[in-house]
């Protein structure tokens, strides 16, 4: 077998240092290296440190030892194919491991050396003999594959021993076996456990060189007991969603054997676990800091059946305290479609105190097709403090901006300078509460909470006076309409800005109309084709008089690479976007990201790895990279998309629009502008018209 390398601990006792070897919970070789005076120096003797390290490396043996029989090798592809061959199978995603947990053949293994489109795969005993793993039931939530082989060779034993997670500590020894690289002798990983409670509460954390390798493969502790299945799942915090991003680094999760027991009756049974869906979104955009006060409560969601809605402050779960996003996420992550979680909240109640609720939510594992709705109000903009909770003059509300050209809320007679203080959706008796509105974001939030054709009341003050109008709502549009008001347009009042920041060997340049910080801005990020260094004055020229005219700041990165767009430069352009924040009040919700050619293909990767505060993306002369993935809209990651210019193959952008379509996304059309470079008038009104609601 093949033995990563050994590590030590310090132990402390009393006033005195000792450093050795932890095995099976007894400190061997003990050294005291400081002793305070007048005690007693003398000892247990100390073993030479070749003695140690041969201690050491037994422990580490024999625990391999004793989990060896249950470690196989997993290949995916077509299994009966490769049975009675020695030539591989054809695998997809490369071989992996597996690990056996019972004598009639239960297998773990992981989603990635067998993907959901995949029902069966070689599997490789320790003597060489193989069989075929079927596919029996999946956990989702965890990327946990249970295959199941007619029988077991003889010397294939499930583990003696697992741990549990009670007695899970920060420190221990940690081992990551794997048999990925060679069916008959497994590899090996030594390193600690590093974090408890990662992946929302899915898996614990070491340090152990975790690999595709070893996927699959148990994490065992130093008296050989299994800690849990090792398994690629996603650091989402990080911007990591494959969940293969951090092998080899230090960083590599183990699903507790606990847990997979747990529900192994259900997956032997042939139950797909899914992840549990509560259905809402939150005020902020902050996965984990964030106040956990809830924006949108999706239509038909289990959240609205138990009549939860825009406003409700989560402060319980499950009897859990809940302060951030992060805490009712722990609490949430770990359950499955089908579980229920009790959740305490707080509403809002105008002028009192807020009123307390409890309610108990049973998750799902999907929720209906969503599509943005909107009334057709566009707000005065509003820095991101504003947008999210600060009301407008003294009595409060949100005061509009303009109104949508023919929409719905300009057809019941909503004007400019109305300011609209409560909304009210009717429930299914027809009986509802009027929602305070103090913020755009509680505005979208109640508007969004309804499904496109269903009526809300929208009360008004106009003149000192209160009027009610009730409104439809509808699909949010596509297309950019005709008569976007502009403001008064001073070329001369825009500058160049360098957007510096001193993780940055080059700057973002800026093309930003002049004003104070609490004067918000647009902003569109700019991708053209690829070509190193920026020329600003020649930007400037470009953009100015657009900018000026729609209040947009415009952000042109050059990229790193002259030939090409690389990752790099979408981590300076994040950058960059934070240093104009700390310049600057920007509108959360009038930012997009645009490009030509090259640069448009880019710009789509770009909004994915910047996430949901983009809320447009345009491309013109391109299409969507033939890898990028589109997830469906949900409250809070939804943006307009807009097709420009021609491509080649007229198909592809096509096959775009129809994937996008189908995953509730708006799909429009960059009108025909006359002249070269980019159609910058356009695409500064688009952004200017981002912010409906």
């Amino acid at each position: 077998m093949m033995i990563g390398g050994g590590m030590s601990r310090w132990h402390a006792r009393g006033s005195a240092v000792f450093r050795g070897l932890i095995v099976g919970g007894v400190v061997v070789g003990t050294m005291l290296l400081a002793v305070p005076s007048g005690l007693v120096r003398a000892q247990a003797p100390v073993p030479d440190a070749g003695e140690m390290a041969l201690a050491e490396e037994e422990a580490f043996r024999a625990a391999v030892t004793a989990v060896a029989p249950a470690v196989v090798r997993v290949e995916p592809g077509t299994a009966t194919a490769a049975l009675n061959t020695r030539t591989e199978a054809a695998p997809s995603t490369g071989p992996s491991t597996g690990l056996v947990l019972t004598a009639d053949g239960s297998i773990a293994t992981t989603s990635f050396a067998v993907p959901a489109d995949v029902t069966e795969a070689v599997v490789v005993f320790p003597d060489g003999s193989r069989g075929v793993g079927r596919v029996v039931g999946r956990d989702d939530a965890r990327g946990i594959v249970l295959l199941q082989v007619a029988a077991l060779p003889a010397g294939v034993v499930p583990p003696a021993a697992w741990v549990p997670r009670t007695e899970l500590a920060v420190g221990q020894w940690t081992i990551a076996v794997g048999r990925g690289w060679d069916a008959t002798a497994p590899s090996v990983a030594v390193g600690i456990l590093s974090a408890l409670h990662r992946s929302w509460g899915r898996s614990v954390q070491t340090d152990a060189a975790v690999s595709p390798s070893n996927y699959g493969g148990p994490l065992v502790d130093i008296r050989g007991r299994v800690i849990g299945i090792l398994a690629p799942l996603p650091a989402d915090t990080a911007g990591m969603n494959a969940g293969t991003e951090l092998y080899d680094s230090g960083i590599g999760f183990a699903v507790p054997l606990e847990d997979i027991l747990r529900v192994l009756p259900r997956l032997q049974a042939g139950e797909t676990l899914k992840p549990g869906i509560i259905g809402i979104g939150y005020r902020s955009r902050d996965p984990v800091n964030a106040s956990p006060v809830v924006a949108v409560c999706r239509a038909g969601s289990p959240a609205a059946r138990v009549g939860m809605r825009a406003g409700d402050r989560i402060v319980s779960a499950n009897g859990r305290p809940v302060a951030r996003v992060a805490d009712i996420r722990h609490v949430v992550a770990p359950l499955y479609a089908g579980d229920t979680v009790t959740l305490g909240l707080e509403r809002p109640a105008g002028d009192q105190s807020p009123r307390a609720l409890t309610v108990t939510v049973e998750l799902a594992a999907t929720l209906p097709p969503w599509r943005r709705p909107v009334v057709g109000i566009v707000p005065v903009r509003a820095g991101a403090a504003e947008a999210a909770a600060a009301p407008a003059g003294d009595a409060g509300g949100v005061t509009v901006g303009w109104v949508w050209p023919a929409g719905p809320a300009a057809r019941v007679g909503v004007l400019p300078g109305d300011v609209v203080v409560s909304a009210l959706v009717a429930e299914a008796d027809g009986v509802g509460d009027a929602q305070a509105i103090d913020s755009a974001a509680a505005l979208g939030g109640a508007i969004g909470s309804v499904e496109p054709g269903r009526r809300v009341r929208l009360t008004v003050r106009r003149n000192g006076q209160l009027r009610d109008f009730d409104v439809e709502t509808a699909v949010a549009p596509a297309e950019i309409p005709a008569d976007v008001p502009v403001g008064d347009a001073d070329p001369a009042a825009v500058r160049v800005m360098r957007l510096e920041a001193a993780e940055l060997a080059e700057p973002v340049l800026a093309i930003v109309p002049d004003g104070g910080t609490q004067d918000p801005l647009g902003v569109l990020v700019w991708f053209d084709q690829p070509r190193g260094a920026v020329d600003g004055e020649a930007a400037l020229r470009t953009w100015r008089l657009a900018a000026a005219r729609h209040r947009v700041a415009v952000l042109v990165p050059g990229s790193s690479d002259p030939q090409r767009w690389g990752r790099e430069d979408i981590a300076t352009v994040a950058r960059g976007l934070d240093a104009l924040r700390a310049r600057r009040a920007l509108d959360p919700g009038r930012i997009a990201v645009a490009g030509s050619g090259a640069g448009g293909a880019f710009a789509w990767l770009a909004a994915e790895r910047l996430g949901p505060g983009v809320r447009g993306v345009a491309l013109v002369d391109a299409v969507i990279p033939r890898q990028a993935t589109i997830e469906s809209a949900e409250p809070g990651r939804s943006r307009a998309v807009l097709f420009g210019g021609t491509v080649p193959d007229p198909t592809l952008r096509e096959a775009d629009r129809q994937r996008l379509s189908s995953a509730g996304y708006p799909v429009g059309t960059l009108p025909v502008t006359e002249g070269a470079g980019p159609p910058v008038e356009v695409l500064c009104t688009w952004v200017e018209a981002l912010g409906v609601l």
